[in-house]
């Protein structure tokens, strides 16, 4: 490859020592000559860049590293200014888009899980509530998980949810009809509310 189909394929302008070093790397490259050509201007396209902007010889080296701070400068005040800007949009549209605390139809509600666990009822261990998971409903045993948090939900006006944290959700017993375990067994995902089998929804 010629030093002028380089500059054509890469708009790189390039000395000819420069250029004996960049043919050495096409040399050493497992590719043609357009492939090259495209993997230099990814890895070195910024560095053209800047040299071509600030408009430095190779021997004006402190010339070259004033001009280069001062670009720097420049740059870091645009990039905080643009991460000003984004977080700015962030906060606009977290306030267009209203999220509001959401719970699924089909799963217990915070509320009620609170409840119980606040009136006195017993906190499981897992063995304890997988053994009564297994005698109540016939469940392997070795295949029950049980699952000690939920997800907290938020949804938007435009009725997409989001996770945004997580709640507490131990297994706790104080009678037949007055329990909760949140639970998997194989690829299904279950709750007991209540003495109830239902699917958790998530």
């Amino acid at each position: 490859m010629m030093i002028q189909e380089f500059e054509k394929l890469t708009g790189i302008e390039v000395s000819m020592e420069e250029y004996a070093e960049i043919e050495q790397m096409y040399y050493d490259f497992d590719g043609d000559k357009q492939a090259f050509c495209k993997k230099f201007v990814k890895d070195n396209g910024m560095v053209a860049v800047l040299r071509k902007l600030l408009k430095v010889e190779k021997e004006d080296h402190r010339g070259a590293e004033l001009e280069l701070a001062d670009l720097k400068k420049n740059y870091e005040t645009y990039s905080r200014d643009m991460i000003s800007a984004v977080e700015k949009l962030k906060k606009e549209l977290e306030k267009e888009q209203e999220w509001e605390p959401y719970e699924y139809k089909e799963n217990a509600k915070q509320a009620d899980y609170e409840k119980l666990a606040n009136s006195g009822a017993r906190e499981l261990t897992d063995s304890e509530a997988i053994e009564m998971l297994a005698d109540w409903w016939g469940f392997q045993p070795n295949r029950i998980k049980i699952i000690r948090t939920v997800n907290k939900i938020e949804k938007n006006r435009h009725g997409a949810c989001r996770r945004c944290g997580e709640y507490d959700r131990k297994p706790m017993y104080d009678a037949t009809d007055w329990n909760y375990i949140r639970f998997d067994c194989g690829m299904m995902t279950y709750e007991m509310i209540n003495g109830e089998l239902s699917f958790f929804v998530h």
